[in-house]
């Protein structure tokens, strides 16, 4: 599975052409798809939410093993694969960000590209700035009060 890394800013022209972290491309290069999935933030943040075409297949295989009719599973599963989009990679890295998933994360002329493991965010840069300096700020008070107590979190 592709692990992304790290955070880069990037120009987007007015074709809402941006280019990929060459960090990410490396690591999509050996999957089926040229490319990224990318869809808005489930979680209702002003960010797209994106990964390589095998996250979306072994979140899709893990809803085959789900039972198919508990509730919200339906819903869930069209509220993700009804809005993921394929965005193909150009012969220099880049792929077309929609005007609606532009909107969404309020990107106009510059993309911030954060990893977060098995994906990453795509936000505005300053409010994506923001959000890692918080996430930061957050997992260090994570860390000291671990450390005050003698362990992580729920350890015994």
């Amino acid at each position: 599975m592709a692990l992304f890394t790290g955070h880069t800013v990037n120009k987007v022209d007015r074709k809402g052409r941006v280019s990929v972290p060459a960090s990410f491309r490396n690591e999509l290069v050996r999957l089926s798809f040229p490319g990224i999935v990318v869809f808005p933030s489930p979680e209702g943040l002003p960010a797209i939410d994106g990964a390589g075409i095998d996250w979306l297949e072994n979140l899709s295989a893990n809803f085959g093993t789900a039972n198919p009719f508990a509730p919200k599973l339906p819903k869930s599963r069209m509220a993700l694969f009804g809005q993921v989009e394929r965005l193909s990679f150009d012969p220099e890295g880049r792929v077309i960000l929609t005007r609606g998933l532009m909107a969404h994360a309020g990107i106009s002329d510059s993309a911030a590209f954060i990893g977060m493991g098995e994906t990453f965010q795509i936000w505005q840069p300053e409010a994506g700035e923001s959000v890692l300096g918080d996430a930061i700020a957050g997992a260090s008070a994570e860390f000291d009060s671990a450390t005050r107590n003698g362990g992580a979190e729920g350890d015994s």
